[in-house]
């Protein structure tokens, strides 16, 4: 009896040794990855400040925690810039959930935008998590991330250092996924986003004489890509930031990577769901490529109750009334009316085989994708600068 009561401590001290052992290295891997990545933004123009970086003490998670973290973005063209502060981050994983990363921000964020801007993001409620690649665990080559969630309600954005309301949003919910060894077959980014109840303030909203209280209602956008993805995807991330400034550059690096997904049976489809008071409106599009690697596709947009909508518009500004009957006619084929859905729209187009058929009917010629122009843009032109011209001494 007693050797077996010494085996079972001998047993607890070596798993608890362990545990220490394997939370310390968590600590750890959460702050050299943090730092890591404020190395690697700093490359990209990104630069990456804080006061302090401190880990936790608690053995039931592995917490990394920022303060006083502030973010200056890279200039753009005209020079500007911006920061963004957060006054703490934590970066943390539960022992209870071991493959569940949490990223803990703050219920304010400031942004500085030059003088231009300078607002405040309140939240009433945050919570961001991504889920981890088990094989990343002990991996620093692998990719850590395979999906995450995002989830924030009363949201209140403000300008003036946060004196003056400008939007409010009830949620906004996101979710991600990430299947890096997706082929043609299997979606490689799956990701889907969702706002209820977006307004603007009501101060602005009178100002403005925007109709339904400035509010939309609901903002629902979904988006899959199939794979393959590129071995060195993360290279191709940071080479895109590297040219941002540069839309030449940009397409010669981007297109050819389009046209090896299109060649390898690359395919994608998009949604969005929208209601603005009484209205409705769904679009959704899918896109693949032929044998010929031109593509075809189809595209759907339906919305109800238009007419409530385009009377709410031209009530509020009389001056669009001319611009609303003339998409209204524009339209006209593809309109009707009922007792319950009001006016409605709906647009039905396939495309492809040279042709762009709408309900249909081809309304138009589908002009052949030319890979190769695509791939080599040619600089755009330059007007030198003028000469000044000078006369005869009077």
């Amino acid at each position: 009896m007693r050797g077996i009561l010494k085996f079972l401590l001998s047993l607890l001290v070596l798993l608890v040794f362990a545990w220490v052992g394997l939370w310390w290295y968590a600590q750890g891997r959460i702050a050299s990855g943090f730092q890591a990545w404020a190395e690697t933004q700093a490359t990209n123009g990104l630069k990456i400040s804080y006061s302090s970086l401190q880990s936790g003490t608690s053995p039931i998670q592995a917490l990394v925690t920022i303060t006083n973290l502030v973010i200056t973005l890279p200039p753009t063209g005209d020079g500007q810039s911006g920061t963004v502060t957060l006054p703490t981050l934590g970066l943390r994983i539960n022992a209870a959930n071991p493959t569940v990363f949490y990223t803990d921000l703050p219920n304010k964020i400031a942004i500085a935008i030059d003088n231009d801007v300078d607002a405040v993001i309140n939240t009433g409620s945050i919570s961001v998590s991504e889920t981890l690649d088990s094989n990343a665990l002990f991996n620093k080559t692998i990719y850590p991330f395979r999906s995450g969630d995002l989830a924030a309600s009363n949201i209140d954005i403000l300008a003036s250092q946060g004196s003056l309301l400008v939007m409010h949003i009830d949620s906004l919910t996101g979710h991600s996924d990430l299947n890096l060894t997706a082929d043609a077959g299997s979606p490689a980014v799956v990701s889907t986003t969702t706002i209820d109840g977006m307004a603007l303030s009501p101060i602005l909203t009178r100002i403005a004489s925007i109709p339904f209280d400035g509010k939309i209602t609901h903002l629902g956008i979904g988006i899959s890509l199939s794979g393959p993805v590129p071995p060195n995807l993360m290279d191709i991330v940071n080479q895109l930031r590297a040219v941002q400034t540069d839309p030449v550059a940009e397409q010669k690096l981007m297109i050819p990577l389009v046209h090896k997904w299109a060649a390898a049976g690359g395919n994608g489809s998009m949604n969005l769901a929208l209601t603005v008071g009484p209205t409705a409106a769904a679009a959704d599009a899918a896109l693949k490529f032929d044998a010929n690697l031109q593509p075809t596709g189809t595209a759907n947009l339906t919305a109800i109750h238009l007419d409530a909508f385009t009377n709410a518009i031209t009530s509020a500004y009389p001056g669009t009334q001319a611009s609303v009957a003339a998409a209204q006619a524009l339209l006209s084929p593809y309109l009707t009316t009922s007792p319950t859905d009001g006016q409605s729209l709906a647009m039905h187009a396939i495309f492809g085989d040279g042709a762009v058929n709408l309900n249909g009917k081809k309304v138009s010629d589908l002009p052949k994708l030319d890979w190769t122009a695509l791939e080599n843009p040619s600089a755009p032109a330059t007007t030198p600068p003028a000469v000044p011209q000078t006369g005869p001494a009077q």
